[in-house]
């Protein structure tokens, strides 16, 4: 419902658009209809206020849908807004960008459950995306699309890490999680590779397309805007010190047992692993040939390795993890709620359900009712039109 109500607004906007302009082509749009685009692609797209569905459908969906909706369906929604780029957009992009990037973080800092950090993330790192494209450069399209690459990569192998270990333990929850990294060595080994790829580490594609992005940043002379994404880069580090420390390095709680058949060497395993390790591949792939995003979006010749670019990369590695062990007790896994949106959900549940049952007994099986159904809406849509 909360796709197809994107969906509608996007073909109320464009049905405008081309009645305006008289052409409904993608791109650009005059300032008065962004309103119209930018929430419609924003729903996919996961913008602020309007990610409420995002933490909700990945703590549910199973892993491999969670890979796919995080590295593949939000980027339909971030190449829309990316296609709107203008000089109008540009404010409002780098003001989101900036707002994602922390509040993925703070929400994924707070998260027992591993899927729903991994959700955050996925806000957070298209803050950085959003953020890139809103510099309007050929520089900052480069750089966006390249993240929006290497985020699909890595965010693929952490999904499916975290259904590994649902699979081998009957839960993600951090609370009750602890020893699968003894429990399950190569699965470990691959979620370290994800995690290092998102908090940028070098020679990784994380600290490529981070890199991009900031000197996209630095091209338009946005100093904030890159410590802005430098802080979330810390956060991030921390988010995933706590997520591979309780999960992986702690000694188990003893609470759980390992599941038949899905533990150290089971054929299930071992095939779960085997497409980790294609994504896995990837990112270091990207992460030792740096150039070949941008080179193939026309945007060669950045001194990826330079020692300035490094430290800038390891900076917020180091801060991160010096936080967290300086924090560790406070980041236990517990029980934290910090209102959202999402929280409208259940205040609207009630009213939302009667939609589906309104629009069950519409269809009352009846061709001349149905017709009627089409000529009504049709006539609305040209009466709005010919306002």
């Amino acid at each position: 419902m909360t796709q197809l109500a994107g969906t509608a607004l996007l073909l109320v906007g464009s049905a405008i658009l081309l009645h305006q302009t008289g052409s409904a082509a993608v791109g650009p749009v005059p300032l008065k209809l962004l309103w119209y685009f930018i929430p419609a692609l924003g729903i996919k797209a996961a913008l602020p206020g309007l990610h409420f569905w995002l933490p909700e459908v990945h703590s549910k969906a199973p892993a491999p849908a969670s890979a796919l909706l995080s590295g593949f369906a939000v980027k339909l929604g971030v190449f829309g807004l990316a296609r709107l780029t203008s000089p109008e957009t540009g404010t409002i992009y780098l003001a989101m960008g900036g707002f994602m990037a922390l509040f993925g973080v703070f929400q994924a800092l707070l998260q027992h459950d591993a899927k729903r950090l991994l959700a955050y993330h996925t806000i957070s790192q298209l803050g950085y995306v959003i953020s890139a494209v809103g510099t309007g450069t050929p520089l900052g399209l480069a750089a966006g699309m390249f993240h929006a690459v290497a985020h699909g990569l890595f965010k693929g192998l952490l999904f499916l890490s975290a259904g590994s270990l649902e699979k081998a333990f009957g839960s993600r929850d951090l609370r009750y999680l602890g020893g699968a990294a003894a429990l399950l060595p190569v699965t470990f080994a691959l979620f370290a590779a994800g995690a290092l790829a998102i908090s940028g580490f070098p020679g990784l594609s994380g600290f490529a397309s981070k890199a991009l992005v900031k000197a996209s940043l630095k091209d338009i002379n946005n100093t904030p805007a890159v410590w802005v994404l430098q802080a979330a880069s810390v956060g991030t580090v921390i988010s995933f010190c706590k997520l591979g420390y309780f999960a992986f390095i702690r000694k188990g709680t003893g609470s759980l047992k390992t599941l038949p058949g899905e533990g150290r060497g089971s054929v299930k395993n071992s095939h779960r692993n085997l497409g980790m390790a294609v994504a896995a591949a990837a990112t270091v792939f990207l992460g030792l040939r740096p150039d070949l995003v941008p080179g193939f979006l026309g945007e060669g010749g950045y001194p990826f390795f330079a020692l300035s670019t490094v430290i800038s990369a390891l900076l917020p590695i180091l801060a991160g993890l010096l936080l967290f062990i300086l924090l560790k007790k406070a980041l236990e896994p517990a029980e934290h709620h910090v209102p959202d949106v999402d929280n409208l959900l259940a205040a609207t549940g009630p009213f939302l359900r009667k939609i589906p049952d309104t629009l069950g007994a519409l269809h009352s099986g009846r061709l001349r009712v149905y017709i009627a159904y089409v000529i009504v809406a049709a006539l609305t849509i040209f009466a709005y039109l010919e306002r």
